[in-house]
């Protein structure tokens, strides 16, 4: 599994690049514009010592949402036990899961030095409206990330489906570790959902 320090980095290049109404626009009918629109600005603001920590969190779980697809991925990361799980608690989940990706991460941004995204190609899967982003991480004195990005088309915008780096799907190693914890306390959806909420 790869440190939290890289998964942020990918999260935050890629969120920040949202500002611009007009450079969205652009990038509407192309999902490798839209994943690299505006790297550069987004790493300004990223690392800008004069927002707090409060903020970065607010302005995190605002861009999360917009561009995540976070009800069809907590379908995905909670397995096998979605279809067991009551509509109260899929409620539950939903919102206990964004809270916990947003409070992990939003509080890590300090972490960032300095590494770009490159855009390598883009392809189609068998459905027309999934995308797959190929990019790489440049790093300083250190090898290269290959970080495919996996697009939904939602009517005239993109949504981020899963995140794979180096082959390794971020959403598929979720739904492993929260089947397992669920798996662990004899199917209690409820335990997942009270362990994420202590860790929000």
């Amino acid at each position: 599994m790869f440190p939290n320090r890289i998964v942020l980095i990918i999260f935050a290049t890629f969120l920040f690049i949202f500002s611009s109404k007009q450079q969205y626009a652009l990038a509407a009918n192309d999902p490798g514009e839209y994943v690299m629109k505006m790297t550069k600005s987004a790493i300004d603001t990223l690392t800008n010592q004069s927002i707090s920590q409060e903020e970065k969190e607010n302005q995190f779980g605002k861009l999360f949402d917009k561009n995540f697809d976070v009800p069809s991925i907590s379908r995905f990361v909670l397995g096998k036990y979605w279809k067991q799980a009551s509509t109260d608690q899929k409620k539950k989940f939903i919102k206990t899961f964004r809270n916990y990706i947003v409070k992990t991460y939003s509080s890590r941004f300090g972490e960032y030095s300095g590494e770009q995204l490159e855009l390598l190609n883009t392809e189609n899967e068998s459905n027309p409206k999934i995308f797959l982003v190929h990019t790489a991480l440049q790093r300083q004195d250190a090898p290269i990330i290959k970080v495919d990005w996996r697009i939904g088309k939602k009517k005239d915008r993109f949504v981020i489906l899963d995140i794979i780096i180096e082959g390794i799907s971020l959403a598929v190693t979720q739904r492993s570790e929260f089947v397992s914890v669920i798996d662990q306390n004899e199917g209690n959806i409820d335990k997942l959902i009270s362990l994420l909420k202590e860790k929000s």
